[in-house]
């Protein structure tokens, strides 16, 4: 299955909030999703996701979590264990530490991004894809240099206000995929 929220307007607080959120969520075998589903309740055997590209975009988006779960639990049953993950951070929030450590995980990200290349055929495409994005989307290429500044000043309280914000059934689609039984193929 697949579940999409709607993402807020780029720059904006709410962007920076959730995009650490998505980090927390979606951050590898740490996130809250693998950690939850796959780790402790082994309800999936695999769920992970998150923003496809937080600066490459400048309209509607999604932060999409994708959870194959094991055949033996149901749709019903993986979307409530999903539900509950979502409903820690909505009513909790997160720590001060797991934000810290989300900071130290973003700033590291975004580094590697500038220095980062598609192999050796095109060195620093992580800068040239900042660049262009700020240029087209905001007139403002130097913010390759300064946008840094706003995820970092993201306190706990914006995280769990943005949770509460987008984070919402009636913002979210949902896609269930589910398998042909081998019958149904050899009847084709």
């Amino acid at each position: 299955m697949a579940i999409g929220y709607v993402m807020p307007p780029r720059r904006t607080t709410d962007w920076c909030a959730m995009a650490l959120l998505d980090q927390a969520l979606h951050g590898g075998r740490a996130g809250r999703m693998h950690r939850e589903l796959v780790l402790e309740k082994q309800i999936a055997v695999d769920a992970g996701g998150g923003i496809d590209d937080l600066f490459g975009y400048n309209g509607p988006t999604q932060m999409t979590t994708r959870v194959m779960h094991k055949p033996e639990y149901s749709s019903e049953a993986t979307l409530e264990a999903f539900d509950a993950v979502i409903r820690e951070i909505r009513e909790n929030g997160i720590s001060a530490d797991e934000l810290e450590q989300l900071k130290v995980k973003w700033r590291s990200d975004y580094f590697a991004t500038l220095e980062g290349g598609r192999g050796g055929y095109m060195p620093k495409f992580g800068l040239m894809h900042l660049l262009a994005c700020f240029t087209l989307f905001d007139n403002e290429p130097q913010l390759v240099n300064t946008i840094l500044d706003g995820f970092i000043a993201v306190t706990r309280e914006e995280i769990q206000a943005a949770a509460k914000k987008y984070l919402r059934n009636e913002k979210r689609a949902i896609v269930f995929r589910t398998p042909v039984k081998a019958n149904a193929k050899e009847a084709a």
